[in-house]
């Protein structure tokens, strides 16, 4: 519609001037002020159309007009209540009229228009039929919103609901729309557009222009993306799935991505359709590599923020973690070693469950004991959602509460407890200042008849305490650690928890061993933590060795393969002088490299007994092929048939 024939339509449109007060009918009570300019009807007069709507080349001067850009709802910024020019919703109801407003002309009937009539006029004036162009640039300045109070949709202080009322006014009015200009309207996002109402009502848009805003972030297209971006609740098609051209010269995303190419390739991936990027062809080859990404999977699906797209693609880039030995159980030094002190254990938690006064004979005279707490989330138990809604196997860990361990004389965390009195304070040196702080702790249960739920090493420690007489060799004593769960009686939650104890034997007439206490504590030291399960810690089960090959059709049994020895001789060799922990790495590096017992007796020897540099030492030898055949515990064999 040319420029001349828009404005007789609005000057057709609009009230004629009241001949005697030359007003348009004008409210100029008291009353018709205070709401908002929603029934002012003064004439608009001719509106001049700009031609150029920002598809071109985008380069207009912005407003100077900036107002932070509403993010508080999918429809845009809240009202501002009870201001004169930002109406809280919009109405459609006329406003009524004032004292003033009736003594004009005789015989003149008082000027009606709803806020509807205003959009739809508003509307009509920015709409080009030969086009089928909807320009709405610079909307902050249109003169008929201005002259009726309207705030423009996406302009600070608009009505909640206004940008809603344009889109399905829009829809109505022009159902054949292709191209939409929102060019120089001080956009600093795109979410005070509505921009799910706007491709929900407009869905066939194919041209669309932001020359001339505030947009830094590639994410402010998401919402109109088909393919990137929240998903819709309704599972129907989102966004512009027709969109070719986009214009968003004049904003910083342009130079956000570093290069031209970056930049371009964020585009193509959010519109598949997408041919022309700021009045420019879009690079075949962009558009060709990022279609063929997204039909191999690789281009990220829709509702992941980008902290979580970093993150996957991280994932997806890291190497398997290789351990340079196998996962094996608790450590022991002998048979004996692990029977006491598992004993140990089932009478110490069975007291510290249902009797903890009588612990006080179990500690030494002179002793330590604290505990601390970490009330991080164990990341493997959030990846198994321990404890999330609905999750059946821990139905009460929302009940767990932290405050009985962080009291004033409670967790003694040195990463975060600075203060040196607070240390002190929180570190308990007498059996009875023992059984005192533990009878703060909330009651709990072990699952003794369950040694799954736990984990243990053990090792002594010689000549750790001073020699009972001058002369004689000092005592010898127990480290033990252990890790496993409780569950807190008061909520039934579970909770993991490690404890490291030392262990020296019970005096004669002592009264621990009057209590049936083969030795007495050192020093317990308990950390309280979040539910994680120990399956990572334990040992996998070895794999079943593969069946018999059954013969063929014609009852010859296959041609014998190369068949392996078992991975560790069944009588291990032990070298002299050699400690049980070197004993020990040799059987595992055994184990790992198929090596005999005298190569990897000297694979660790010459490597100062450093599993992880005599791991890397062998893998090297063996990829340049130094190491002989007969390095290895049981070479490979070919069984010929029998003549």
């Amino acid at each position: 519609m040319p420029p001349s024939a828009a404005a007789a339509l609005l000057a057709a449109a609009l009230p004629k001037p009241d001949a005697a007060n030359g007003t348009a009918g004008t409210s100029t009570g008291r009353g018709g002020a205070r709401r908002g300019g929603l029934g002012r009807t003064r004439g608009a007069g001719a509106t001049h159309m700009e031609e150029d709507i920002g598809m071109s080349d985008g380069n207009e001067a912005n407003s100077k007009r900036r107002g932070r850009q509403g993010r508080a709802g999918p429809m845009g910024d809240r009202p501002r209540r009870g201001g004169r020019n930002s109406p809280a919703v919009i109405s459609d109801k006329g406003s009524k009229p004032s004292a003033s407003s009736s003594k004009g002309a005789k015989g003149s009937e008082p000027t009606k228009q709803s806020t509807i009539d205003t959009l739809r006029l508003f509307l009509l004036s920015r709409y080009s039929q030969p086009d089928r162009l909807l320009n709405l640039e610079n909307m902050a300045e249109d003169p008929i919103l201005k002259e009726h109070k309207l705030i423009a949709p996406g302009q600070p202080g608009a009505p909640s609901n206004m940008a809603g009322a344009v889109w399905k006014l829009a829809k109505e009015m022009f159902p054949d729309v292709i191209s939409l200009s929102f060019a120089n309207n001080s956009l600093s996002s795109t979410l005070p557009l509505s921009p799910y109402l706007l491709t929900t009502s407009l869905s066939d848009i194919e041209n669309v222009s932001f020359a001339g805003n505030n947009l830094s972030q590639f994410r402010d297209m998401d919402p109109f993306s088909p393919h990137v971006g929240k998903k819709r609740t309704d599972k129907k098609p989102k966004g512009w799935s027709k969109l070719r051209e986009l214009v968003l010269t004049g904003n910083p995303v342009v130079n956000s991505g570093g290069t031209a190419a970056t930049y371009e390739r964020e585009m193509a991936r959010r519109f598949s359709t997408l041919r022309t990027l700021d009045q420019k062809p879009l690079d075949p080859s962009i558009a060709f590599a990022v279609g063929q990404d997204r039909a191999s999977g690789d281009v990220d699906s829709p509702g992941l923020s980008a902290r979580v797209k970093s993150e996957k693609a991280k994932a997806a880039k890291r190497e398997a973690v290789v351990f340079p030995l196998p996962i094996s159980g608790g450590f022991f030094e002998s048979e004996g070693a692990r029977d006491f002190v598992g004993q140990f254990f089932i009478k110490f938690f069975d007291a510290f469950d249902n009797d903890r006064p009588s612990l006080l004979a179990a500690y030494a005279p002179v002793c330590t004991f604290s505990f601390h707490a970490d009330t991080a989330h164990p990341a493997r138990a959030r990846a198994k959602k321990v404890g999330s809604h609905g999750d059946k196997r821990f139905p009460h860990q929302h009940k767990l509460d932290w405050k009985p361990y962080l009291t004033a004389e409670g967790s003694r965390n040195l990463m975060r407890v600075k203060n040196p009195e607070k240390r002190v304070k929180t570190l308990q040196v007498t059996p009875a200042a023992v059984i005192s702080s533990i009878a703060t702790l909330p009651k709990t249960k072990h699952p003794l008849d369950d040694s799954a739920k736990f984990i243990w090493d053990s090792w002594t420690m010689p000549n750790f305490l001073a020699p009972a007489a001058p002369g004689a060799e000092g005592e010898t004593v127990i480290f033990a650690s252990v890790h496993g769960e409780f569950t807190e009686i008061s909520c039934k939650g579970v909770r993991s928890f490690d404890r490291n104890f030392i262990l020296a034997p019970a005096p004669p007439g002592s009264p621990a061993q009057a209590a049936g206490w083969p030795c007495i504590v050192l020093s317990d030291m308990l950390t309280v933590r979040g539910y994680s399960d120990l399956a990572f810690s334990k040992p996998k089960a070895p794999r079943p060795a593969p069946a018999a090959a059954p013969a063929d059709a014609a009852g010859v049994p296959p041609q014998p393969q190369a068949v392996p020895g078992p991975s560790m001789p069944s009588a291990p060799e032990r070298a002299e002088g050699i400690t049980d922990e070197q004993q020990s790495l040799v059987l595992q590096l055994q184990q790992v490299t198929s090596l005999n017992y005298q190569f990897a007796h000297m694979c660790l020897a010459q490597n100062g007994w450093d599993p992880h540099q005599a791991l890397s030492q062998f893998q090297t030898l063996h990829a340049q092929g130094a190491i002989p055949p007969e390095a290895f515990a049981h070479q490979q064999q070919v069984v010929q048939p029998a003549a």
